[in-house]
């Protein structure tokens, strides 16, 4: 039986993590001949959305492989090691590695197999960020010389871009085989949640990593103003976990209108329980958050971000400019002063996703890719 490895960063709730773990749910569709599918992760994270998904994995027959238990860090020393030998034992056909830090724990146990002459796996790469090695140029050079004309799927238009211009930097050939692969979205159902809801008030979410591209800094900023501003109207609640976690416990103890939640296991089957969803970003590669929410009826208020604006309807009442704080607060004036016609605009969004982010067609696409390769 053939072997695929579907390489992340770690168990955690991320865009990219949420593809690997549904393709590899997915086998039967994804694959024209008996197969398995392992997820493979560089570190691990140790929450309780991290320990149910493993759960849930290991229910559905899909092996989780952990390269490290310590830090990211060190797992960028330690799972490139790992992962040669893990080859060498398993003999993967196909290697699957989703973003930037698993490319690069692949690049260097490629180059190490190569030092020895071992036959390397069929490699697929999907581009999930518009942001790639961004602060470490280095590591960034060191990944991408390691390949050359292997299969690649973006997420979206701006990935793929972002893809081309780093190649380009490193005087680098572009890859001839690639595509634009929209992630594929499940309807969500409506399961029962524990979020401390005030049906008095507006209740906005956030959900995601605590981390600054997500716009922890707009979040940090506006929540307080908004407080002043309308006392007593909105209610935030900020699901997930992240370097920006103690910041955000701070507010949480300065404001009384702000909830810190652990990251939860298919929060999305829960979006119903708000009003709209937060989506500050400085950019993303194509957020799944912002599509599951517009199928749950969540209206999303989101900054002109890449990868989150291929995700609303152009004409979207609720964007806002990141460097316009007067564009912000005036979406937040008018949802209190109740200006939107929120019946129009979840029709709007609904229709917009369901006709361009089809889970089916995702999987037809990488169903295709893999069968080529197989």
């Amino acid at each position: 039986m053939k072997k695929i490895f579907q390489l992340i960063s770690s168990v955690q709730l991320g865009g990219a993590e949420i593809i690997a773990f549904c393709l590899s749910e997915h086998s039967d569709q994804i694959l024209s001949q008996p197969a398995e599918i392992s997820v493979i992760e560089l570190y691990r994270s140790k929450n309780s959305y991290a320990d149910q998904k493993r759960k849930e994995l290991a229910q559905k027959t899909v092996p989780v492989i952990t390269l490290h238990n310590g830090s990211k860090r060190v797992s960028l020393l330690i799972s490139p090691i790992k992962l040669c030998l893990l080859i060498l034992k398993e003999k993967p056909s196909i290697i699957h590695s989703h973003t930037d830090l698993p490319d690069f724990v692949l690049a260097v146990a490629l180059k190490m197999l190569s030092l020895f002459s071992v036959k390397k796996p069929e490699v697929i790469r999907t581009i999930h960020s518009t942001q790639l090695w961004r602060t470490h140029h280095t590591f960034g050079r060191i990944s991408e010389s390691a390949y050359q004309d292997e299969p690649v799927a973006a997420v979206s238009s701006y990935a793929m871009t972002a893809y081309e211009q780093l190649r380009k930097k490193y005087n680098l050939p572009i890859s001839q085989n690639r595509q634009i692969i929209y992630n594929g979205c499940k309807f969500p159902s409506q399961n029962p949640h524990s979020f401390h809801i005030d049906t008095q008030k507006i209740n906005i979410a956030f959900c995601g990593r605590f981390e600054d591209y997500k716009g922890m800094d707009t979040l940090l900023e506006i929540i307080p103003e908004i407080s002043l501003l309308y006392p007593g109207d909105f209610l935030f609640h900020l699901i997930g976990d992240g370097t920006y976690k103690k910041q955000l416990q701070q507010l949480a103890l300065q404001q009384d209108n702000v909830i810190l939640y652990e990251p939860v296991p298919n929060v999305s089957t829960m979006f119903h329980a708000f009003d709209f969803l937060f989506m500050p970003s400085h950019f993303e590669g194509l957020t799944l958050i912002s599509i599951e929410a517009s199928f749950a009826g969540v209206p999303v208020i989101a900054s002109f971000a890449p990868g989150l604006d291929e995700t609303l309807p152009e004409n979207w009442p609720l964007k806002f400019h990141l460097d316009r704080k007067d564009e912000l607060l005036a979406i937040f004036r008018n949802i209190k002063d109740q200006l939107y016609n929120l019946k129009k605009i979840r029709e709007m969004a609904f229709d917009f996703v369901s006709k361009k982010f089809s889970m089916n067609e995702m999987i037809q696409s990488y169903h295709q890719l893999y069968t080529e390769i197989l």
